[in-house]
């Protein structure tokens, strides 16, 4: 009798496991995404010199994300410019809040291929 419950728990516990490692899988789909669209966009932005709707509304059909510029200064030809591509994730774990997951990167305004 002993070793079914002891079964049922350990069931129980691996069932955690499993959701665990979904979210952990789902979690890097959408950070590799959201990599590979801020590779893109960065090269968007160092083309135009800025953040466009036409960078925004890439950012948002590609990843479901959001684009936001990172500090107050103005992009200037040849400066540094720093952005955030953001998603909220919700994970499968009962006792896990809503996650942000981001990515930020740096171009430099005007240097492109």
């Amino acid at each position: 009798m002993g070793y079914k419950i002891g079964f049922l728990l350990s069931l129980i516990l691996l069932v955690e496991l499993f959701i665990l490692a979904g979210d952990i899988f789902s979690s890097q789909v959408i950070f590799t995404n959201l990599d590979a669209a801020s590779v893109t966009a960065g090269n968007i932005i160092s083309s135009k010199g800025g953040i466009t709707e036409e960078v925004i509304s890439f950012v948002k059909n590609n990843t479901g994300g959001e684009i936001t510029a990172v500090g107050d200064e103005a992009p200037l030809f040849g400066s540094i410019f720093t952005f955030k591509i953001s998603k909220e994730f919700k994970p499968m774990n009962f006792f896990t809040d809503e996650r942000e997951i981001s990515v930020t990167r740096s171009v430099i305004i005007g240097y492109y291929n």
